[in-house]
């Protein structure tokens, strides 16, 4: 018995398989439902972009350009406005800082502001004061609202919002 057509059959498959691994290309698989999509990654827009947004929960809110809810800190002023949130509290609530071109969609423009931060970065403020957006939300989560009894979603005049 040869060997030689079986050698030679599993040559061919293998420089098949090969030649498919280092083309570089991928074949979508159009027809498996099973396949997992693409993870979405959200990409921030230019400037600052905010926005007054209804939920549920706590009636209207200011947003982000990603759909971030946006926080006032009752440790911050508004009058005048004051940034103390800093170090570690800024690695959890992350100032929205005020960047061209500036985008503002249903809060009345004279309730936007800045305040410089204590290390020289320029801040959004609503009614005068500074707004943070909480890491550890999705957007459209409100969930940091009311922690620590000190932080609340803000409103388009720089209120505290309420829940319903």
């Amino acid at each position: 018995m040869s060997r030689t057509p079986a050698l030679a059959a599993l040559a061919a498959i293998a420089a098949i398989a090969l030649s498919a691994c280092g083309s570089g290309t991928e074949v979508p698989a159009a027809s498996s439902r099973a396949q997992a999509a693409p993870a979405t990654v959200l990409e921030r827009p230019q400037g600052t972009i905010v926005s007054a947004n209804s939920t549920a929960r706590l009636g209207t809110v200011v947003v982000d350009g990603l759909g971030f809810t946006l926080y006032r800190f009752d440790g911050d002023s508004a009058r005048p406005p004051a940034a103390t949130c800093d170090g570690e509290c800024a690695e959890t609530w992350l100032p929205v800082l005020a960047t061209d071109p500036m985008r503002i969609d249903g809060i009345d423009k004279k309730a936007v502001g800045t305040v410089e931060r204590p290390g020289g970065e320029v801040q959004l403020t609503i009614g005068g004061w500074p707004v943070y957006r909480h890491s550890g939300e999705a957007p459209g989560a409100t969930d940091g609202h009311g922690a620590d009894g000190t932080w609340f979603a803000v409103t388009p005049k720089g209120g505290k919002a309420e829940a319903s």
